[in-house]
């Protein structure tokens, strides 16, 4: 996958970027140079987020823009990122979440479900869809000046070590975020067919663990009992702080790995990298392949057994207490 060089200059849309990792990231790159906008719902976050944004720029040459944005509607997005003063170089779509749709499938309602899929699913698929349709144009009017050789555009996916798992109560997230990793493979080889003297293109999926942030908090008020026992959530807030990363942090490394031209990046979590190795499917290995291979066959033969039958019998167990609390 392509590896990027420099980020002085470059364009940078950010979906998501008004608060937790989408705003951490946006930072983080405003300090290495480049031009950001953010795409999020609420304006007033928007706003607070391109101070801090601003004051993060390694030159007062670089614009910040906040653009106001549903992101599951695919109509208003394409209208946005057409509209902008310069098109996007790179894409990283952070949005997404689920403290309001937790819970198990008898306990939540089908729109709950659906706006799960939105909110994480289509706010991945409708701007990388958008962007690439702007970039094959300007590919087709501007071509290469055969000077610089092709630019390189890249779509980032920031999703969720809950695309490795299926985790009781969080029912309507894991297969949206299934989804997105999905979509990820299957556009990293459909962009080959762009490939170019005009433009190189180069996808990249992110699956961090947990980590705090203010989505975070907010998934720990709403996860069934049962989902924190199975994730080792079910103890003080304050240990899970000194436990996780920051926001920050896993910015940083995802940043990084991108920087490194990595597809698949777990840089954050041990776990959610050894998950990997065993549903590999049609991504690539990484490295040499050898690691991810043994790795894998131990998780397969070993780890996944133990944890379905660990997990299987906390379900059950749960069960019983559900039935004798309704009694």
């Amino acid at each position: 996958m392509g590896a990027t060089k420099s980020l002085r200059g470059k364009t940078v849309f950010v979906t998501g970027g008004s608060g937790g990792l989408g705003k951490a990231i946006s930072k983080e790159l405003a300090s290495k140079g480049a031009h950001i906008t953010i795409f999020s719902r609420r304006q007033g976050a928007l706003d607070e987020a391109r101070q801090e944004i601003l004051a993060a720029r390694l030159s007062e040459d670089q614009e910040v823009n906040a653009v106001s944005l549903d992101l599951s509607d695919a109509s208003k997005v394409d209208e946005a990122f057409r509209s902008q003063p310069l098109i996007a170089d790179i894409l990283y779509c952070t949005a997404g979440g689920n403290h309001a749709e937790n819970g198990f499938i008898v306990d939540i309602g089908a729109q709950q479900i659906e706006n799960c899929m939105k909110n994480n699913y289509y706010s991945a698929a409708y701007p990388a869809k958008s962007l690439l349709d702007i970039w094959t144009e300007d590919d087709k009017k501007k071509g290469t000046d055969g000077t610089t050789g092709p630019r390189l555009r890249q779509i980032i996916f920031v999703n969720s070590a809950a695309a490795f798992l299926g985790i009781p109560g969080s029912i309507a997230y894991t297969p949206a975020k299934a989804a997105v990793r999905a979509l990820a493979d299957t556009l990293r080889m459909e962009v080959l067919r762009y490939n170019g003297p005009a433009s190189s293109y180069s996808i990249h999926c992110a699956f961090p663990a947990d980590f705090v942030s203010p989505g975070f908090v907010l998934e720990q008020k709403t996860k069934t009992p049962l989902t924190k026992r199975i994730q080792g959530l079910d103890r003080p807030f304050e240990e899970l702080v000194a436990r996780f990363p920051t926001s920050e942090k896993v910015a940083s490394l995802i940043i990084a790995a991108v920087g490194r031209g990595d597809f698949i990046i777990c840089e954050d979590s041990f776990a959610a990298s050894a998950l990997f190795t065993n549903m590999i499917g049609p991504s690539p290995k990484r490295g040499l392949g050898i690691v991810d291979s043994l790795l894998g066959l131990l998780v397969g033969w070993f780890v996944w057994p133990a944890l379905r039958r660990k997990w299987e019998g906390m379900c059950r167990q749960d069960g019983e207490e559900l039935r004798k609390s309704a009694k």
